[in-house]
């Protein structure tokens, strides 16, 4: 979980990068919190996302751990 963390910390330095645990299996849940998103579609904030990390040196093994990426604006969360 750390290392997803420092893979997307650089492009996300003063917003929300929460990285946990789904409490199943080896699952691994990631939510961005940032600005960066307004005017993005639901489909192009997941196609950056999933961009960065596959773009990583994050195993194959490790991607797919994560089961559920959830970028969102400040916003979004009001």
């Amino acid at each position: 979980m750390k290392k997803i963390e420092q893979i997307l910390r650089p492009h996300f330095r003063l917003d929300t990068v929460d990285v946990s645990s789904s409490g199943i299996r080896d699952n691994i849940h990631v939510v961005v919190v940032s600005r960066k998103f307004d005017n993005m579609t639901e489909k192009q904030k997941q196609e950056h996302l999933w961009g960065l990390i596959d773009n990583s040196n994050l195993t194959e093994e490790q991607k797919n751990h994560i089961s559920l990426i959830v970028p969102s604006t400040p916003a979004e969360l009001k």
